[in-house]
């Protein structure tokens, strides 16, 4: 009886390295490349072929790629892959050779409630920017963007100067502050109608939700933000290590 269970999750996690492997290979083609034949392409990867098409199935339905009968696979557009390190979207886009962009959506003076007041180190009630902005790279949208900013840490802002310019820029050429490090959370999620149709995705749609932190060198809170994803288009890498085995440990 417990032999089902193994069988069906070492399937899955199979599924799940296959997926992988795909998407590293449509990392090293430009949208429009013809992939190699599925013959070929299944032999390469080490799978059977029914395996590999119901997955490239999968992948056409995320928008990923377009089968073409008596033509082939195409690649309609690449995942990003994002590694964790502190860098504003557009020091991102242009690492990769894309050109950022931003549309501020909204822009509002709000008071710092409970939650945002403990994340950022002030007093309930205290004046935040909030700012709201659809993150671009060569002129497609990539993210939903929300940041909290301290008003009083920041005098004279004026948040329509980030539909060109670099928060982090901002922050660091103007007002000296030098950002150190952040708390990063992923959560999968999906895009609710007003959201897919910004990113012009379908509703509904599948999204990554990172929930950022991010503080100066002497620790201080600089900013809180919200970004949506799409799902479609990003993917994050995270590097660990195996920590030092302990003498005398045998387990």
């Amino acid at each position: 009886m417990s032999a089902l269970p193994e069988v069906a999750g070492g399937r899955a996690a199979r599924r799940a390295r296959l997926r992988e492997q795909l998407f590293d290979v449509l990392q090293h083609n430009a949208d429009g490349d013809r992939l190699p034949a599925e013959r070929a392409l299944a032999e390469r990867l080490g799978v059977a072929r029914e395996t590999l098409r119901s997955c490239l199935a999968e992948l056409e339905r995320e928008g990923l790629l377009k089968r073409r009968q008596g033509s082939g696979t195409y690649v309609l557009g690449q995942p990003l892959s994002k590694r964790f390190r502190l860098v504003s979207f557009s020091e991102d886009m242009k690492s990769r050779g894309l050109t950022p962009s931003s549309r501020i959506l909204s822009v509002r003076m709000v008071p710092a409630n409970a939650k945002l007041a403990q994340k950022l180190k002030v007093a309930p009630g205290a004046a935040l920017h909030e700012v709201r902005r659809l993150r671009l790279a060569d002129n497609a949208p990539m993210a939903l963007e929300t940041v909290c900013l301290v008003s009083e840490r920041m005098p004279g802002f004026v948040p329509e100067v980030l539909a060109e310019r670099s928060l982090y820029e901002v922050l660091e050429n103007r007002y000296g502050i030098t950002l150190k490090s952040a708390q990063q959370r992923i959560e999968a999620t999906v895009l609710e109608a007003e959201e897919a149709a910004v990113l012009e995705v379908a509703p509904f749609s599948p999204a990554l939700l990172v929930t950022r932190e991010v503080a100066d060198d002497d620790g201080v809170p600089i900013e809180y933000g919200k970004t949506l994803y799409r799902a479609d288009r990003y993917r994050f890498e995270i590097q660990v290590s195996r920590p030092p085995r302990q003498r005398g440990s045998r387990a």
